[in-house]
C-alpha cells in the first residue's frame, strides 16, 4: 500500500471556547475509518519514527472514528508535555488492577505511594540481599538469564519460586504477551470501532474481544494465586471491611511488581550479552576492567561505581536496543484536558505514545546511533560522562507515570551482567567450515524488546572463574 502523507493535519475544536486548532501532522487518513489503516502494526516505533522524517516533525498524530493517537519522538517534546505538563498528561488507558495502566487518580496514588513506600531508593536493606541471594542460587543452578522474572515474585511475595516450570511464572508470561497484544495501539479495530465491543465472542473478526475476556481470567488468576498463597502462610482471615481494601490494594501493588519484572531484567541481559559477542572488544575491555576492580571475588552493588566502562555498555545497550518492544514503544498516557502544543491542538482523552526507541536513536544527542559504542558515555579519563544524557531516564517513562522500580531494575541489570562477565566469555559459533556463523538478530514481539534464542558459545573465563562458579554451584 503507497501512503501518503500530509502536513495539514484535520482541525478539532478546542472545548468550551469555539477556537479551532489543527492536530499535529498526519498521514493523509481515509474517509470514514481516518488512520485505521495506516496504524504500523509490526516495527511500530520505527514506523511512528518514519512518520516523524516525511512529515519533517518530532510530534504526529493519526486519527480513527473519533480516537485520536499522538506520537512523541524526541526526549524534549515528551519532557515538555508528560514531565512539564504532568498533571494534563499522566493518565493511562485503564486496566482494572494493573497500576502501571490506571487511570491517574486515587486509586492508581494509593498503589503507587504503597510500592514506593516499600521499595525506597535509598533503603537497600530490602532488595539487596534478595537479589544477591537470588542472582547466586540461580546463577549456581544454570538458570540465568532465562528466568530473572522468578526473582520479582521472590521479592514481591516472599516465597522461593521455581527456575522452570513454576505456575506462577508461566501465567504471568503469558497474562503479559497477551496484555501487549491488546494494547498496541491499531492492532485491533475494538479501539477505533467501539460497536465492536457487542460481538459475540464466537463470531469471526471477534478476536479481540474474545482476547479481552481472556485476559481478564487470565489476569486475576495471575494476581490473585502468588497473593492468596503468601497471605494464608502470614494472616487470618479478617472480615472488616477497612482490611479488605488494604488487602485489595496490596494484592494489586504486589501483582504490577512482579508482572511488570517479568520480562525486563532479562530481555536487557539478552540484549547486552548479543552486544558482548558481536563487539568482541567491549567484551575484552569489560572483562579487563572486572579483574583489575574484583581481583578475583564476584562484583556486588558496591562495585557499581567502580566499574565505570561496565555501565557505559549497559547505558549503551539499553540506548543501542533498548528493553521496550518495538511493537509497544512505550505505554501509552492519555490527558485529561485538552491541550495546545506548538499552535497544535491535543484533545482531551488522546493516546500519547512517548516513542522511546525513535528518542534513543536521536542523532543530536547520541552521535552515529546506529553504532554500538560505550565510550559515547565516557569522559577522555574514563569517567561516565554526566553530559550526555543517560538512557535509563528515557527508558524508564517520563513524568508521574516514570516506572517507580527503575532503581531496583538498574541495579539488578548491573548486577546480573557483572556476575556473567566474570564467569564467562562470549563468544561466535563456528559452522563446518571453522568460520563464525552468520546469525542476522531477531527480535520478539512482546511488552519487552528481546532477542530470538540465538547460538552462542558459552565458556568459563579462567580456573579462578571456575572455582567462583563452583562455589556458587555448591
Amino acid at each position: 500500500m503507497l501512503l501518503s502523507y500530509s502536513a495539514a493535519s484535520p482541525s478539532r475544536t478546542i472545548s468550551g471556547t469555539g477556537h479551532q486548532l489543527p492536530l499535529p501532522p498526519s498521514p493523509k487518513g481515509w474517509p470514514i475509518i481516518g488512520n485505521a489503516l495506516d496504524m504500523p502494526l509490526e516495527k511500530m516505533a520505527q514506523g511512528y519514527a518514519k512518520w516523524g522524517r516525511d512529515l519533517n516533525s518530532d510530534i504526529v498524530s493519526a486519527s480513527a472514528m473519533g480516537k485520536v493517537v499522538i506520537v512523541l519522538n524526541s526526549i524534549d517534546k515528551a519532557l515538555d508535555l508528560l514531565d512539564k505538563r504532568s498533571t494534563k498528561y499522566s493518565s493511562r488507558l485503564g486496566f482494572d488492577y494493573f497500576f502501571v495502566m490506571l487511570p491517574y487518580g486515587d486509586r492508581w496514588k494509593e498503589r503507587r505511594r504503597m510500592f514506593v513506600q516499600h521499595f525506597r531508593p535509598a533503603d537497600t536493606s530490602i532488595v539487596y540481599p534478595q537479589v544477591r541471594e537470588f542472582v547466586q542460587r540461580f546463577l549456581g543452578a544454570g538458570y540465568l538469564p532465562g528466568k530473572m522474572e522468578a526473582f520479582t515474585i521472590s521479592l514481591a511475595y516472599g516465597f522461593s519460586i521455581k527456575p522452570r516450570g513454576d505456575p506462577h511464572l508461566e501465567f504471568a508470561e503469558a497474562t503479559v504477551k497477551m496484555l501487549a497484544e491488546i494494547l498496541t495501539p491499531g492492532a485491533n479495530f475494538i479501539d477505533a470501532l467501539p460497536i465492536l465491543k457487542h460481538l459475540p465472542a464466537w463470531l469471526p473478526g471477534a478476536s479481540s474481544n474474545r482476547k479481552a475476556k481472556e485476559l481478564s481470567y487470565m489476569s486475576e488468576k495471575c494476581r490473585s494465586a502468588p497473593f492468596d498463597e503468601a497471605v494464608s502462610k502470614f494472616f487470618r482471615r479478617n472480615n472488616d471491611e477497612a482490611a479488605a481494601y488494604q488487602k485489595q490494594v496490596i494484592k494489586d501493588t504486589a501483582a504490577m511488581f512482579y508482572m511488570a519484572g517479568t520480562d525486563t531484567i532479562v530481555g536487557s541481559i539478552l540484549n547486552w550479552v548479543w552486544a558482548m559477542l558481536k563487539n568482541p572488544e567491549v567484551q575484552a575491555r569489560v572483562h579487563a576492567e572486572l579483574d583489575e576492580v574484583l581481583k578475583g571475588r564476584m562484583p556486588d552493588f558496591e562495585d557499581q561505581e567502580k566499574l565505570p566502562y561496565l555501565m557505559a555498555s549497559l547505558m549503551e545497550s539499553t540506548r543501542w536496543v533498548g528493553f521496550t518492544p518495538s511493537t509497544l514503544p512505550g505505554v501509552p498516557h492519555m490527558n485529561t484536558e485538552d491541550d495546545v502544543y506548538d499552535d497544535y491542538l491535543i484533545p482531551k482523552g488522546s493516546i500519547v505514545i512517548a516513542n522511546l526507541w525513535a528518542m534513543l536513536r536521536n542523532e543530536e544527542d547520541y552521535a552515529n546511533g546506529e553504532t554500538y559504542d560505550p565510550s559515547r558515555f565516557l569522559t577522555p579519563d574514563g569517567k561516565i560522562d554526566p553530559g550526555v544524557r543517560d538512557p535509563f531516564t528515557v527508558a524508564f517513562g517520563f513524568g508521574r507515570r516514570a516506572c517507580p522500580g527503575a532503581h531496583i531494575g538498574r541495579s539488578m541489570f548491573c548486577l546480573v551482567a557483572a556476575s556473567l562477565a566474570t564467569l564467562f566469555k562470549w563468544t561466535e559459533p563456528l559452522g563446518e567450515d571453522g568460520k563464525p556463523i552468520d546469525q542476522p538478530m531477531d527480535y520478539e514481539t512482546g511488552m519487552v524488546y528481546q532477542p530470538k534464542p540465538f547460538r552462542c558459545g558459552f565458556k568459563v573465563r579462567s580456573p579462578e572463574a571456575q572455582a567462583l562458579f563452583a562455589n556458587m554451584e555448591g
